[in-house]
């Protein structure tokens, strides 16, 4: 049986759903006593169990390379929740500093049970447009999310890394697309929020990360516009809109991701552990992520 940790019990509780149906061994950790984790400290895990085959860090984004960190010389594979760490460099530094762990930022995406489907949508079309808009839900305003310090930006980091996976996976040529256009801004005060429908409000807190991010690339005549929004007041969008070369419009709903799709990603990913080709595509693929977010 594989052994997994995971670490915060927030969207943790998502992997522990998603662990349970592949079999594995779960642990897991939350330095809140009252979400009823394992451990309410990462020693204490390591303590316990001196190896994990995988790791799962769901921790607020300041915390990711501290624990990865950590956790890295007892762990096969460590899978850090977007947005990573905090810059390109960082996560290439991290990657080398322990050579014998596979390091991986969560891609779910990339795993959709009809990503082949997309694929060849993509490869049709002249255009392809990837938008994640939500109407009025910007995440816990004030708290560490919306604090630049702590979380190091905002939609850039939270709803763009998905978008940007997307797009790796439609775009075999992504390392050599170029970034026609790129707009981001901080469209919001915290003052304004106090009635957003995603998280608590702390309203003596800090908010000062961008909402509103657009990324636009070109590569064989073919463009991409990928538009994330943490708050638009009419409506959500969470779709692919294909333009293809026939003229004609395909859309595919996104919504959330499903568990599936988590499935696969740490199935291939315990399948292909001794793989250092895939692992190298991992590592050209996260940093090149980390430095389109950084702002």
């Amino acid at each position: 049986m594989k052994t997994s940790l995971i670490v915060g019990m927030g969207i943790g509780n998502l992997y522990a759903t998603v662990l349970d149906k592949l079999g594995h061994g779960i642990i897991t950790v939350d330095s809140d006593p009252n979400k009823k984790a394992d451990f309410t400290s990462v020693e204490d895990a390591i303590a316990e169990c001196r190896m994990f085959d995988t790791v799962h860090i769901c921790t607020p984004n300041f915390t990711h390379e501290f624990i990865a960190r950590q956790l890295a010389p007892v762990s096969r594979i460590v899978f850090i929740e977007k947005p990573g760490v905090q810059d390109a460099d960082s996560w290439l530094k991290l990657i080398g500093d322990f050579p014998a762990t596979r390091f991986m930022m969560v891609k779910n995406n990339m795993w959709r049970k009809n990503i082949k489907q997309m694929q060849k949508l993509a490869q049709e079309s002249d255009a392809v447009y990837i938008d994640w808009i939500n109407k009025d839900r910007v995440p816990n305003p004030g708290t560490w999310f919306t604090t630049k310090e702590l979380a190091y930006g905002g939609v850039s980091r939270d709803l763009m890394p998905h978008l940007l996976s997307l797009f790796i996976a439609f775009e075999p040529e992504y390392l050599m697309t170029h970034e026609d256009d790129r707009y981001i801004k901080q469209n919001w005060q915290l003052e304004e929020l106090t009635k957003t429908d995603y998280g608590v409000v702390k309203e003596d807190g800090v908010y000062d990360v961008d909402d509103f991010f657009r990324l636009k690339f070109k590569h064989n005549g073919r463009t991409f516009d990928l538009l994330s929004n943490w708050r638009n007041m009419e409506y959500d969008k969470r779709e692919i809109t294909f333009v293809l070369k026939t003229g004609k419009k395909k859309v595919v709903e996104l919504g959330l991701c499903p568990e599936d799709a988590y499935q696969r990603m740490i199935r291939d990913a315990v399948k292909n552990l001794k793989n250092d080709e895939f692992w190298k595509q991992q590592m050209l693929q996260d940093f090149w992520i980390h430095k389109r977010i950084e702002c």
